[in-house]
């Protein structure tokens, strides 16, 4: 566990220890921010518009720190570190554990702190109080980290270095598209993860109630989905020669 656990540490202090991650959290904010000066182009509607650009940002902030992952680990493959560290008493499984982990804190440190740096700007722009539901949908957004995760960790080992994060772009957008593939394409037979289970962004700006036994059934499913994609990267992984 102590195995995992440095694998994970190494991965977030990597993206963490980085001020281009601060900068760019400040310029989502801005940009959350800016959406108070279109109530006319908005017809009056900037405080949905509000709540909508933020869960928005937070998403892309999420897909881009799984994006990463599908760097790192060619990366460590390419230059040998991943063969030392597999030298030592850790078996592949636990090294990709640990690195989905380490993508999954740092996703949600960053989604965190977008989230409340948007509830602030909300409450100066607005003088209202945060509503639940707005809190709830970011926190599907860092819940769904988990199958995202497992999936760059999955395409980080089966497809070249170049090609790992544009077909973990087309799957997350696919996944978060299932629904609608479905009823217009009939193309979605349930191989994708429904990442749409975690998109909740109309609920916030409604205000909607999103049940917690809901929020806690999609937790649980996407465990079960990355536990399946992990165990999927690991036999590939298992077959792999490492320099």
């Amino acid at each position: 566990m102590n195995e995992i656990i440095t694998i994970a540490s190494g991965t977030w202090k990597n993206v963490l220890r980085m001020k281009v991650v601060y900068f760019l959290i400040f310029c989502a904010l801005v940009l959350v921010a800016s959406a108070i000066n279109y109530d006319v182009l908005s017809m009056g509607l900037h405080k949905e518009l509000m709540i909508d650009v933020a869960l928005v940002l937070n998403s892309i902030a999420a897909l881009l720190v799984v994006i990463s992952l599908t760097f790192e680990i060619p990366k460590e493959l390419r230059e040998g570190v991943a063969s030392t560290l597999l030298a030592k008493p850790l078996g592949r499984f636990q090294y990709l554990l640990g690195k989905m982990i380490g993508c999954v804190v740092t996703g949600a440190v960053i989604c965190f702190l977008i989230a409340i740096g948007s509830f602030i700007v909300f409450n100066i722009s607005f003088a209202q109080r945060i509503d639940v539901t707005m809190f709830q949908s970011h926190l599907l957004i860092i819940l769904a980290l988990i199958p995202m995760s497992a999936l760059g960790v999955l395409f980080a080992v089966l497809l070249p270095e170049v090609i790992a994060p544009i077909i973990t772009v087309v799957v997350v957008w696919f996944a978060f598209s299932t629904k609608f593939l479905a009823n217009i394409w009939g193309l979605y037979g349930g191989i994708l993860p429904d990442l749409d289970l975690f998109n909740f962004k109309a609920n916030a700006v409604y205000q909607v109630n999103i049940p917690w036994m809901y929020i806690l059934l999609v937790a649980v499913w996407g465990i079960c989905y990355a536990a399946f994609a992990l165990s999927l990267a690991s036999i590939i992984f298992e077959r792999k020669d490492i320099k």
